[in-house]
């Protein structure tokens, strides 16, 4: 999938190019990677913060001209201000047709009108809601869907019969084997209030051994 983000390349670099960019409304940043030297680019502010809140961001190819060639690229990380929380620096990832990427995919789950589990009450536990995958950069997928359709209650979703796009290869398939479960509300109740009670029970015999500690 492509991005409509405008990346140009730039000529100076420093704090004080830095600097002057931001307050222009742009966002300085870099183009690395595929053993060839680092280009300095940036990105308008209002662009970058309008497409980087989605969650599909970071799996977004960029073409754009560095020079007199064509530049392929990912967004691979966003510095923002401590303060003001606006974007300060992002750093771009080049590319090629034969590269393979690490990304984060997002889970989305439809058809909860049609699981008889979640009219029953139940509710979509979710373990993974977002799966790291190796692929193409020409081949990832803006989200990975899981119907619920006639899902009941204790049945779960796992990753090995999940239907992944050709390319796309699981980075963590141990540690990602389940993906969600249908879980009755009173299950969830009930853990709540067991966890609720343990940490009010540890609080009082904290509380206990510290009364204990003054009166000795």
């Amino acid at each position: 999938m492509a991005s409509n983000l405008v990346v140009t390349e730039r000529s100076a670099g420093g704090k004080k190019a830095a600097r002057k960019l931001r307050h222009e409304g742009y966002v300085p940043g870099v183009i690395y990677g595929d053993e060839k030297a680092p280009v300095l680019v940036s990105v308008g502010e209002k662009e970058l913060i309008a497409e980087c809140y989605t969650s599909a961001f970071l799996g977004h190819v960029i073409e754009t001209k560095i020079g007199a060639k064509l530049e392929k690229f990912l967004p691979k990380q966003i510095e923002f201000d401590p303060v003001t929380d606006r974007p300060v620096h992002i750093d771009f990832l080049r590319v090629s047709k034969n590269s393979k990427v690490k990304v984060s995919i997002a889970i989305e789950f439809v058809n909860e009108d049609k699981s008889p589990g979640i009219k029953k009450g139940g509710i979509v536990n979710v373990v993974v809601h977002k799966l790291e995958c190796l692929c193409s950069p020409d081949a990832i997928p803006e989200k990975l869907t899981i119907d619920l359709s006639g899902k009941d209650i204790g049945d779960g979703f796992m990753l090995d019969k999940l239907d992944l796009p050709k390319g796309v290869t699981p980075v963590n398939a141990e540690r990602d084997a389940v993906i969600a479960t249908i879980v009755s509300s009173r299950m969830t109740e009930e853990e709540t209030t067991t966890e609720e009670t343990t940490a009010t029970t540890e609080v009082k015999a904290e509380t206990s051994t510290e009364t204990e500690k003054k009166t000795a």
